[in-house]
């Protein structure tokens, strides 16, 4: 966790969320599944947690994350979202600006085929946001992947945060986008539990 004692970005609960600081023990990922009604005996809950908090903790900026459980999915792992927070931003105009300029062009990643990507700039009480939105296909495994890179430039504090989030079903993109849009919009800085 970034910043221990002080006020940190986080999201408020959620109906079919579930949240955790990365970097979890086997018993952890446990912990995390038993938030997900009927989850604590579920090997593929446990398994979705696993695999989001290890892609977490290979990314090594990533510190938190989280993993969309909805009712209206039969409570399986439908989106994935990872937290990464980078200090020192300075002016926020500035580096707004500047990151805008570097998203701007279609990201090349190596093994992928991306086959949309859109890049949108918003203006919120939080401060000025970026949302880049890219759909892409494995070369190997030929799953499609919609994925959300919300880019957070907060007038309280001197950092940036980035917000990823991913789903695979196709026919839950619109549900998944709105989702994400309103974790965002209720979004605070708080001290982390523990730490108050």
């Amino acid at each position: 966790m970034p910043w221990d004692g002080e006020r940190v970005f986080t999201f408020p609960e959620r109906d079919g969320w579930v949240f955790w600081t990365t970097g979890l023990e086997p018993a952890g990922w446990g912990e995390v599944a038993a938030r997900v009604p009927g989850g604590e005996n579920d090997d593929a809950v446990i398994a979705a947690v696993r695999a989001i908090d290890e892609r977490a903790v290979a990314d090594g900026q990533a510190w938190g994350a989280g993993i969309w459980f909805p009712e209206s999915n039969g409570r399986r792992p439908t989106a994935s979202v990872l937290v990464r927070t980078y200090p020192d931003r300075g002016d926020v105009a500035q580096a707004y600006r500047r990151f805008r300029k570097q998203v701007r062009r279609v990201p090349r990643i190596p093994g992928v085929t991306v086959s949309g990507y859109t890049v949108d700039s918003v203006e919120t009480e939080s401060g000025p946001m970026v949302v880049q939105v890219l759909d892409s296909t494995d070369d190997v495994t030929r799953v499609l992947l919609h994925t959300w890179r919300v880019t957070l430039f907060p007038v309280v504090a001197d950092e940036v945060v980035e917000i990823e989030c991913d789903t695979t079903y196709t026919h839950l993109v619109d549900a998944v986008e709105d989702e994400l849009g309103q974790l965002v919009q209720d979004s605070v800085y708080a001290v982390a539990e523990g730490d108050a």
